[in-house]
């Protein structure tokens, strides 16, 4: 169980809006300056990839959720 701090500008999976649909991440903390927190070993659906990816898995496809 580990975490990661994401900046709102970082382009992973866990702040994709393609990434669990309109639920998005389920472990996702949003911190002070624009930063998140993430659980590293959550993994749920992408929906640009049609498969399931880690939330600090990072595409070509990202379009940001928040």
């Amino acid at each position: 169980m580990a975490k990661i701090m994401l900046r709102k500008t970082d382009k992973k999976c866990a702040l994709c809006r393609y990434w669990n649909g309109a639920m998005g991440s389920t472990t996702i903390q949003p911190k002070l300056g624009g930063n998140f927190q993430v659980e590293t070993t959550e993994k749920q659906t992408c929906y640009q990839r049609t498969g399931q990816t880690t939330a600090n898995f990072g595409c070509q496809k990202f379009e940001p959720r928040y």
